[in-house]
């Protein structure tokens, strides 16, 4: 019999992936393949997920997490100011739209027309006249760092990875710091909503900073070549930078998601489990039995204290009487009476019933809850 999952599940694996011929022709020969074994687990797991989130009631934001999410926000916004390109080195080529072939002095004077020029331009204009290979490196690697190496040039020209070991430094600390944030924001300090996901947290970071460092180390020099136009330069020192500053962004504000998500018992929600509900169990009893006494021994005082006890019962008499002369009032008594007229008895006879259920459910799983803990109890003291 089909469903409408079936029949979601069949226009996906056969449908919907075949025409994803955007993606890389690896990841999408997987989906092929993999997707109709893959989604329906993927739904499985989700509704999983979701029956154990209703069993667990809703509730508000634990304050330390607010703290994380607090943390978290301002890191995203960071990130997604620093991705601007108001915040990244200038890129000569974009900014004169000129390709990798303009002669140098062109290049320069087109520049010149656009803004004064600066030592650090006239020491780009040495490394460009002295190597047409140090063109690609600035675009690979950020001017930053074709400047201020100075052991990087090797006599066969070979230096590409001289330059990535220079700005390998560079390269991570942005990591670090994101990796510092990630760390605050699952630490111990924000609870056990925090450190659940503290793993997945650290590996995502480390993560980001392997695979950046990985395709920065292996760049095709090459690519750059290539091109014969100004849209076709691959700025990849800027590109990353991006990238790197956008996934730093959109990291954070998943991870503000499934820590509000997962602590307000929204997603992924953890039922209590059976020591925590004997603990809180116990902790109720005892304040019920502690309020208990204190109202015994206030009793017993009042009654022993004659001017206490004279007290109290002309508290009930003026009690009684002033009760008896409102009913009495005919206002009042046609008030009453039409409140009752437009009450819906059966609908209060469900609604009761249903509150002393629930009483009585509630009752039975505290019970079930200290029999456990007598019988536990009981085996400790046998064994």
């Amino acid at each position: 019999m089909f469903n409408v999952r079936s029949i979601v599940l069949l226009v996906v694996s056969y449908v919907v992936i075949p025409r994803l011929t955007f993606l890389p022709q690896n990841v999408h020969s997987v989906l092929i393949f993999a997707g109709p074994f893959l989604i329906p687990r993927i739904f499985d797991w989700i509704n999983v997920a979701r029956a154990t989130s209703r069993s667990v009631p809703v509730r508000p934001t634990p304050p330390r997490v607010q703290y994380a999410l607090h943390l978290l926000f301002v890191s995203a916004v960071v990130c997604l100011a620093l991705s601007l390109s108001r915040f990244a080195p200038e890129n000569l080529f974009l900014t004169t739209q000129s390709h990798i072939r303009t002669e140098t002095s062109v290049l320069f004077a087109r520049l010149k027309h656009l803004r004064p020029l600066t030592d650090d331009d006239d020491a780009l204009r040495t490394k460009f006249n002295y190597s047409g290979r140090n063109r690609l490196l600035y675009l690979a690697y950020g001017p930053d760092t074709l400047l201020n190496c100075a052991w990087c040039s090797t006599s066969d020209g070979n230096d590409q990875q001289n330059y990535f070991l220079y700005a390998l430094p560079k390269l991570i600390t942005p990591h670090i710091f994101q990796l510092t944030v990630l760390g605050l924001a699952t630490s111990s300090l924000v609870g056990s909503e925090g450190t659940r996901f503290r793993i997945h947290a650290a590996i995502t970071g480390i993560l980001l900073m392997v695979v950046e460092g990985w395709y920065m180390g292996t760049y095709d020099l090459s690519v750059n070549r290539r091109a014969m136009l100004v849209q076709d330069l691959d700025s990849a020192h800027w590109r990353v930078r991006l990238l790197r500053y956008m996934a730093f962004a959109v990291v954070d504000m998943g991870l503000a998601f499934v820590l509000w998500a997962t602590s307000t018992n929204r997603w992924l929600a953890k039922p209590v489990s059976i020591a925590e509900r004997m603990q809180k169990t116990t902790r109720i009893a005892e304040e019920t039995y502690n309020k208990m006494r204190a109202l015994s021994l206030l009793t017993n005082s009042v009654n022993r204290d004659p001017a206490l006890r004279g007290v109290r019962e002309a508290y009930w008499r003026t009690e009684g009487q002033v009760t008896a002369e409102v009913v009495q009032d005919e206002a009042v008594t046609a008030q009453i009476n039409a409140v009752l007229a437009k009450i819906d008895l059966s609908g209060l006879e469900g609604r009761v019933g249903e509150v002393a259920d629930g009483i009585l459910k509630g009752l039975d799983d505290e019970r079930s809850v200290v029999i456990a803990a007598v019988l536990m109890f009981v085996l400790f003291c046998d064994g």
